[in-house]
């Protein structure tokens, strides 16, 4: 399972001995390099992304049901996909990698809001000066002083007051 955004798609990667990352999976999981393993050669998982980022910790694969496990250690005994709470934790770690990203949109999407909006309010004044409303209507309903309304919006239309 992946997730996208914005040019980034992350993923669980299956780790296999030596650090090696599966690239697919069916009987046998295949690495990168085209060897293939067995779902049994997994020794853990780690949060990629497709951009390059890592996550700096791998959930480390344990066999043994009788091992206390640390905060990065699963119990599991099949190997291959990752679990599934292995893969909640990975995405979320994931979604604070793109977190710049994100934030980041959400400034552009509030820019291009705030600039239409002014489009708007510019037309919206022009109509009012048009049908014949005073600076201080304008301002008063644009929330200003009539003064500043003018200054604003002088150049939209020709002075009625």
């Amino acid at each position: 399972m992946s997730w996208d955004y914005d040019g980034h798609e992350g993923y669980a990667a299956t780790i296999v001995v030596g650090g090696r990352k599966v690239i697919s999976y069916g009987e046998l999981m295949e690495l990168e390099d085209g060897t293939h393993v067995a779902d049994s050669d997994t020794i853990g998982w780690r949060t990629q992304c497709t951009c390059g980022w890592k996550a700096p910790l791998m959930f480390e694969r344990v066999t043994d049901p009788a091992a206390s496990l640390e905060r990065w250690q699963v119990f599991d005994t099949e190997g291959g996909w990752p679990p599934q709470e292995v893969s909640e934790v990975c995405r979320a770690e994931w979604l604070e990698h793109i977190r710049p990203e994100i934030n980041l949109a959400a400034v552009r999407q509030a820019a291009e809001d705030h600039r239409l909006s002014g489009e708007r309010l510019d037309h919206a004044v022009a109509g009012a000066r048009a049908g014949g409303a005073s600076w201080t209507d304008i301002g008063r309903a644009a929330g200003v002083a009539r003064q500043t309304a003018h200054e604003r919006w002088k150049a939209l239309s020709h002075s009625v007051d």
